[in-house]
């Protein structure tokens, strides 16, 4: 699985940092395929802002570029975004935010971010998507078919259910 469709590196690093100087951060995503719904993430929010970094799984790019903006924009405004909060307003359904555990940060996941920053690991939150009923991963009555859309990045990596998640290095 790669991110994008066989860009060339240094041009995505290119306009990676391109976005970060236009706007104060890029959204880089992996489009997902049989192996791995898609997911994006956010890279200089922190560079920026000061702010965490974002990720999030499971939706179509476009849809999940568009929140993780809208997020981003409140954060270059001065809000202050942190684990536990829901966020209403930006799509239909309250989204909620989550910790990504470090162990998470040694994957393959966030490998432009990677690239960018080096070896510097800045926080990361998770933006995590509801049910039909308003039920998040993890909470009990999750709906089974949205099972392993999204990883459960605030549980450590070894805790985590076995699945495409876990094993995204070796898939990739």
């Amino acid at each position: 699985m790669a991110e994008g469709i066989d860009l060339d590196p240094e041009a995505c690093m290119q306009a990676v940092a391109d976005d970060i100087h236009a706007v104060g951060w890029s959204v880089s995503a992996v489009l997902g395929d049989d192996i791995a719904p898609p997911w994006a993430y956010t890279i200089g929010l922190w560079l920026s802002h000061q702010g965490p970094e974002l990720t999030m799984f499971g939706l179509p790019v476009e849809h999940m570029t568009i929140i993780l903006n809208s997020i981003g924009e409140r954060i270059a405004n001065g809000a202050v975004i942190e684990a536990g909060d829901e966020l209403d307003g930006i799509c239909p359904c309250s989204l909620a935010i989550r910790p990504v555990r470090s162990s998470w940060r040694s994957t393959t996941l966030f490998t432009v971010s990677d690239r960018y920053y080096g070896y510097v690991r800045p926080a990361c939150l998770q933006v995590v998507w509801p049910d039909r009923k308003g039920r998040f991963p993890g909470d009990p009555g999750f709906q089974p078919r949205y099972e392993g859309r999204q990883p459960m990045l605030w549980l450590p990596r070894e805790d985590h259910p076995p699945g495409v998640w876990t094993r995204i290095d070796q898939l990739c």
